[in-house]
């Protein structure tokens, strides 16, 4: 049996337990407690096969005090509690059984972190129960976390992980909070000090932009790292708050960043009367390499599979295929893939060759006449919805979110339900969402009912991502910002990406179809920080 053992790798703990078990069978038990230990001294349960073996290993005065104690405190991070007291109960030492109890004490009431006397230097593992504490107490008493992070953070020997963590968690809480608070500045400026952190980093800058501070915000980029300066979205502030701070002596130069194509670049542009750049690229695939292409069986296999649309099945025929493809060849099939109408599949291979600039894959067109239809119907025109689509799905039309929302345009259930019955559109239940008639028709009408609600492409827009009762609390917070400040410090990352992409993908749509683009409508653009007086 031990013959058998070795002639394999044994890839888990489960098979490892009975090679270990059939040594201390034939006698050769004394000699593997190092194997053993590294068995037991894990932060989970390991396989029942194992029991014998750490029944045996026990009995002969196993495990030290130390390697207890270690398994105690892995647990305890992978938050396996039931394991973690297990294994004290094989700790001896009064010193490591105090630092454990400590914990087991702070878990029960972590505002006893608030008392610098809880803990001492001495005490092992002090920053890790010191971590577990703050970042429980900060989720009800969020003041008072902040202050204990602020003290201990120099006390303790916290790693680097832990300091990101928490400095980064706070620096989010304080600056992304709905209604602006004076102290968070200065909050962010004591977490981050020396600028170690972007997040952090950046928000400093969006609060000196909500206070509409200038001078404040020109110094925050200046004293910000190279890779935050360079970013078009800081060249944009930097430009524009030199404009703001001197109206009269200086003119916004966007010259770095007009040549671009980004949200940033496409709103200097327009600010600045430059046209928006596209900077398509279209390869030119020869038609040989196409026929060579479809000449392939699990290319054929592909085709076939996306006509009937059973993708799920295209895709595993894809994963086999792709591993003898070079560059050009799966460029090429990105174009086929797309030409077939599996668009997301074209816009995947164009994100993994890097192909940014292969917008014709990058930005299909998919269902052009009901956009057309039902994007005029509702009079939002084609252009907004198809570019929600393209933001929500990329054009899958059985795409499904973790959360439930489904189809091109992504509409949760009981919205489609609540928008079906207010504007008399049939809808039978959530797998009318995979036609796309139903959810085009859904997703304009909400759409275009948010638009009556906000007068405003942003704000709609917003509402669209996440939620109108959201946007409603912003707008009551920070609704007499200009535009691009109010999109700018939009606290949920995901919605101010979200936002940004759409306008701009409007944009890129616009110009893809030979339409004179802008990013505002007229009114919208007035009220840029630029043009509001």
């Amino acid at each position: 049996m031990l013959t058998n053992y070795k002639q394999l790798p044994l890839r888990s703990a489960h098979y490892t337990c009975y090679q270990l078990q059939a040594k201390i069978n034939t006698g050769s038990g004394k000699k593997i407690g190092a194997e053993i230990a590294k068995l037991w001294n894990v932060g989970n349960s390991q396989p029942k096969s194992c029991d014998p073996v750490f029944s045996y290993w026990i009995k002969q005065g196993n495990p030290s005090s130390k390697i207890a104690f270690e398994r105690s405190w892995k647990a305890i991070n992978n938050k396996n509690y039931k394991i973690a007291k297990f294994a004290q109960k094989h700790v001896k030492s009064k010193s490591l059984n105090h630092s454990l109890n400590i914990f087991w004490k702070v878990q029960k009431d972590v505002a006893l972190i608030s008392d610098p006397k809880t803990l001492s230097k001495t005490t092992a593992h002090n920053a890790d129960i010191a971590a577990y504490a703050i970042r429980k107490l900060a989720i009800k008493k969020p003041q008072v976390a902040l202050k204990s992070w602020l003290r201990d953070r120099s006390r303790f020997n916290f790693s680097d992980e832990q300091r990101r963590y928490l400095n980064v968690y706070f620096g989010n809480k304080f600056a992304k909070s709905t209604y602006y608070d004076p102290a968070s500045p200065g909050i962010l400026q004591k977490l981050d000090p020396k600028y170690d952190y972007d997040e952090i980093s950046e928000w400093k800058i969006r609060l000196a932009l909500i206070k509409q501070d200038w001078k404040k915000v020109i110094a925050l980029i200046d004293s910000a790292p190279q890779s935050i300066q360079s970013k078009n979205r800081w060249i944009y502030w930097k430009e524009t708050a030199k404009q703001r701070a001197n109206p009269k002596s200086y003119k916004a130069k966007y010259d770095p960043i007009l040549a671009e194509r980004d949200f940033y670049s496409f709103v200097a542009a327009e600010l600045s009367g430059s046209a928006l750049q596209l900077n398509h690229n279209k390869t030119n695939i020869s038609s040989k390499l196409l026929d060579e292409l479809n000449s392939i069986p699990a290319v054929a296999r592909i085709r076939e599979l996306v006509k009937t649309g059973d993708t799920n099945s295209a895709y595993q025929e894809w994963r086999s295929l792709r591993k003898s493809l070079n560059s050009q060849q799966t460029l090429a099939m990105g174009y086929l893939v797309s030409n077939w109408g599996w668009h997301i599949q074209g816009i995947r291979i164009a994100a993994k060759l890097k192909a940014w600039n292969e917008l014709s894959i990058r930005f299909p067109r998919s269902q052009n006449a009901l956009f057309a239809e039902l994007g005029t119907a509702k009079g939002i025109g084609n252009t907004w919805p198809v570019a929600i689509a393209r933001q929500e799905s990329a054009y899958n039309q059985y795409a499904r979110s973790p959360a439930g929302a489904r189809g091109f345009m992504q509409l949760m259930p009981a919205t489609a339900k609540q928008t079906a019955k207010k504007f008399d559109i049939p809808y039978s239940g959530k797998n009318d969402l995979y036609d796309p008639r139903t959810n085009i028709s859904l997703g304009t009408a909400y759409l275009g009912e948010m638009m009556q609600k906000f007068n405003n492409q942003a704000y709609s827009t917003a509402a669209y991502n996440a939620g109108p009762h959201r946007v409603e609390l912003w707008l009551k917070s920070r609704g007499k910002l200009p535009l691009d400040i109010w999109i700018e410090t939009i606290p949920f990352d995901e919605t101010r990406k979200y936002v940004q992409n759409v306008l701009t993908y409007s944009a890129i749509y616009d110009l893809l179809a030979g339409r004179k683009a802008k990013m505002f409508t007229a009114k919208d653009r007035a009220q840029l920080t630029l043009n509001r007086r």
